[in-house]
């Protein structure tokens, strides 16, 4: 295993870094209870992670007790429980690995923010937003209170209970849902897409040349679709799209094109 670099930043933030060399796709499992964590998925040939402690002594000793493991493939960062000194500590997570790994992430309070391309994702958060530029497989978010958002999946399920839910290009199964926000798909191309909200607007655009059968409710709003059903039986269609919402707009539109050259 890589020999930690402990480096100092200014304000005496204290910040440690580690280099594993790899050049395939690895599987990243990250526990944080409180900060931040960003992961970038791009072409490289080592995974590296950098932790950065708060401005509290008692976030250093939290960095200090935090471990960093890299063996057969799975890149593990797992932080103590919230427990004894280090109850209210924080960590600020910067990852980098191979494009096509897979990322976990479980977090009670923090942020977390996906780019590049990662084969598979797992996000929890009881508290943050959750983003992710584009996942290759399934896509799998949940936050209590926050946002969750894929820009491009093969599969996706995004679930929160406050806040929006917003999907941008999805091939494959697809569930949105929300108590308390808005649900947004761009671009849904997949056999079953699922949209809820218990308050707020649902809009959902589906790829042109799908046929699809529309199951539409709303108790305090209302519900309209510029495409044409695909008939009276789901089994005639290539997609079911059920949007329910009970106080909001529910709206089906044709997926904008994409832009040629």
């Amino acid at each position: 295993m890589a020999s930690p670099l402990t480096l100092f930043t200014k304000g005496s933030d204290e910040m440690t870094s580690w280099d594993f060399p790899t050049s395939d796709p690895i599987d990243l499992q990250i526990r944080i209870p409180a900060g931040d964590v960003t992961v970038h998925a791009v072409a490289v040939q080592a995974a590296t992670v950098t932790l950065q402690a708060g401005r509290r002594g008692r976030d250093e000793r939290y960095l200090d007790d935090t471990r960093v493991e890299f063996d057969h493939g799975t890149l593990s960062i797992l932080a103590p429980e919230r427990s004894g000194f280090a109850r209210g500590g924080s960590l600020s997570v910067t990852v980098e690995v191979p494009a096509g790994s897979s990322c976990l992430v479980h977090t009670a309070s923090a942020d977390v923010d996906c780019t590049g391309t990662l084969s598979a994702l797992d996000a929890y958060s009881a508290s943050g937003n959750v983003t992710a530029e584009r996942v290759s497989g399934v896509a799998r978010i949940t936050t209590a209170s926050g946002d969750a958002h894929v820009g491009e999946a093969a599969e996706a399920s995004l679930e929160s209970a406050s806040g929006d839910v917003s999907i941008g290009t999805v091939s494959g199964p697809a569930s949105a849902k929300t108590a308390s926000g808005d649900v947004r798909i761009d671009a849904a191309s997949g056999s079953r897409v699922e949209a809820r909200s218990t308050s707020g607007d649902i809009r959902v655009g589906v790829v042109p040349g799908i046929g699809v059968y529309l199951d539409l409710s709303t108790l305090s709003g209302t519900a309209s679709s510029e495409l044409d059903p695909a008939g009276g039986e789901s089994g005639g269609a290539d997609m079911t799209l059920s949007c329910r919402t009970l106080s909001g707009d529910v709206l089906v539109t044709r997926a904008a094109q994409p832009a040629t050259r």
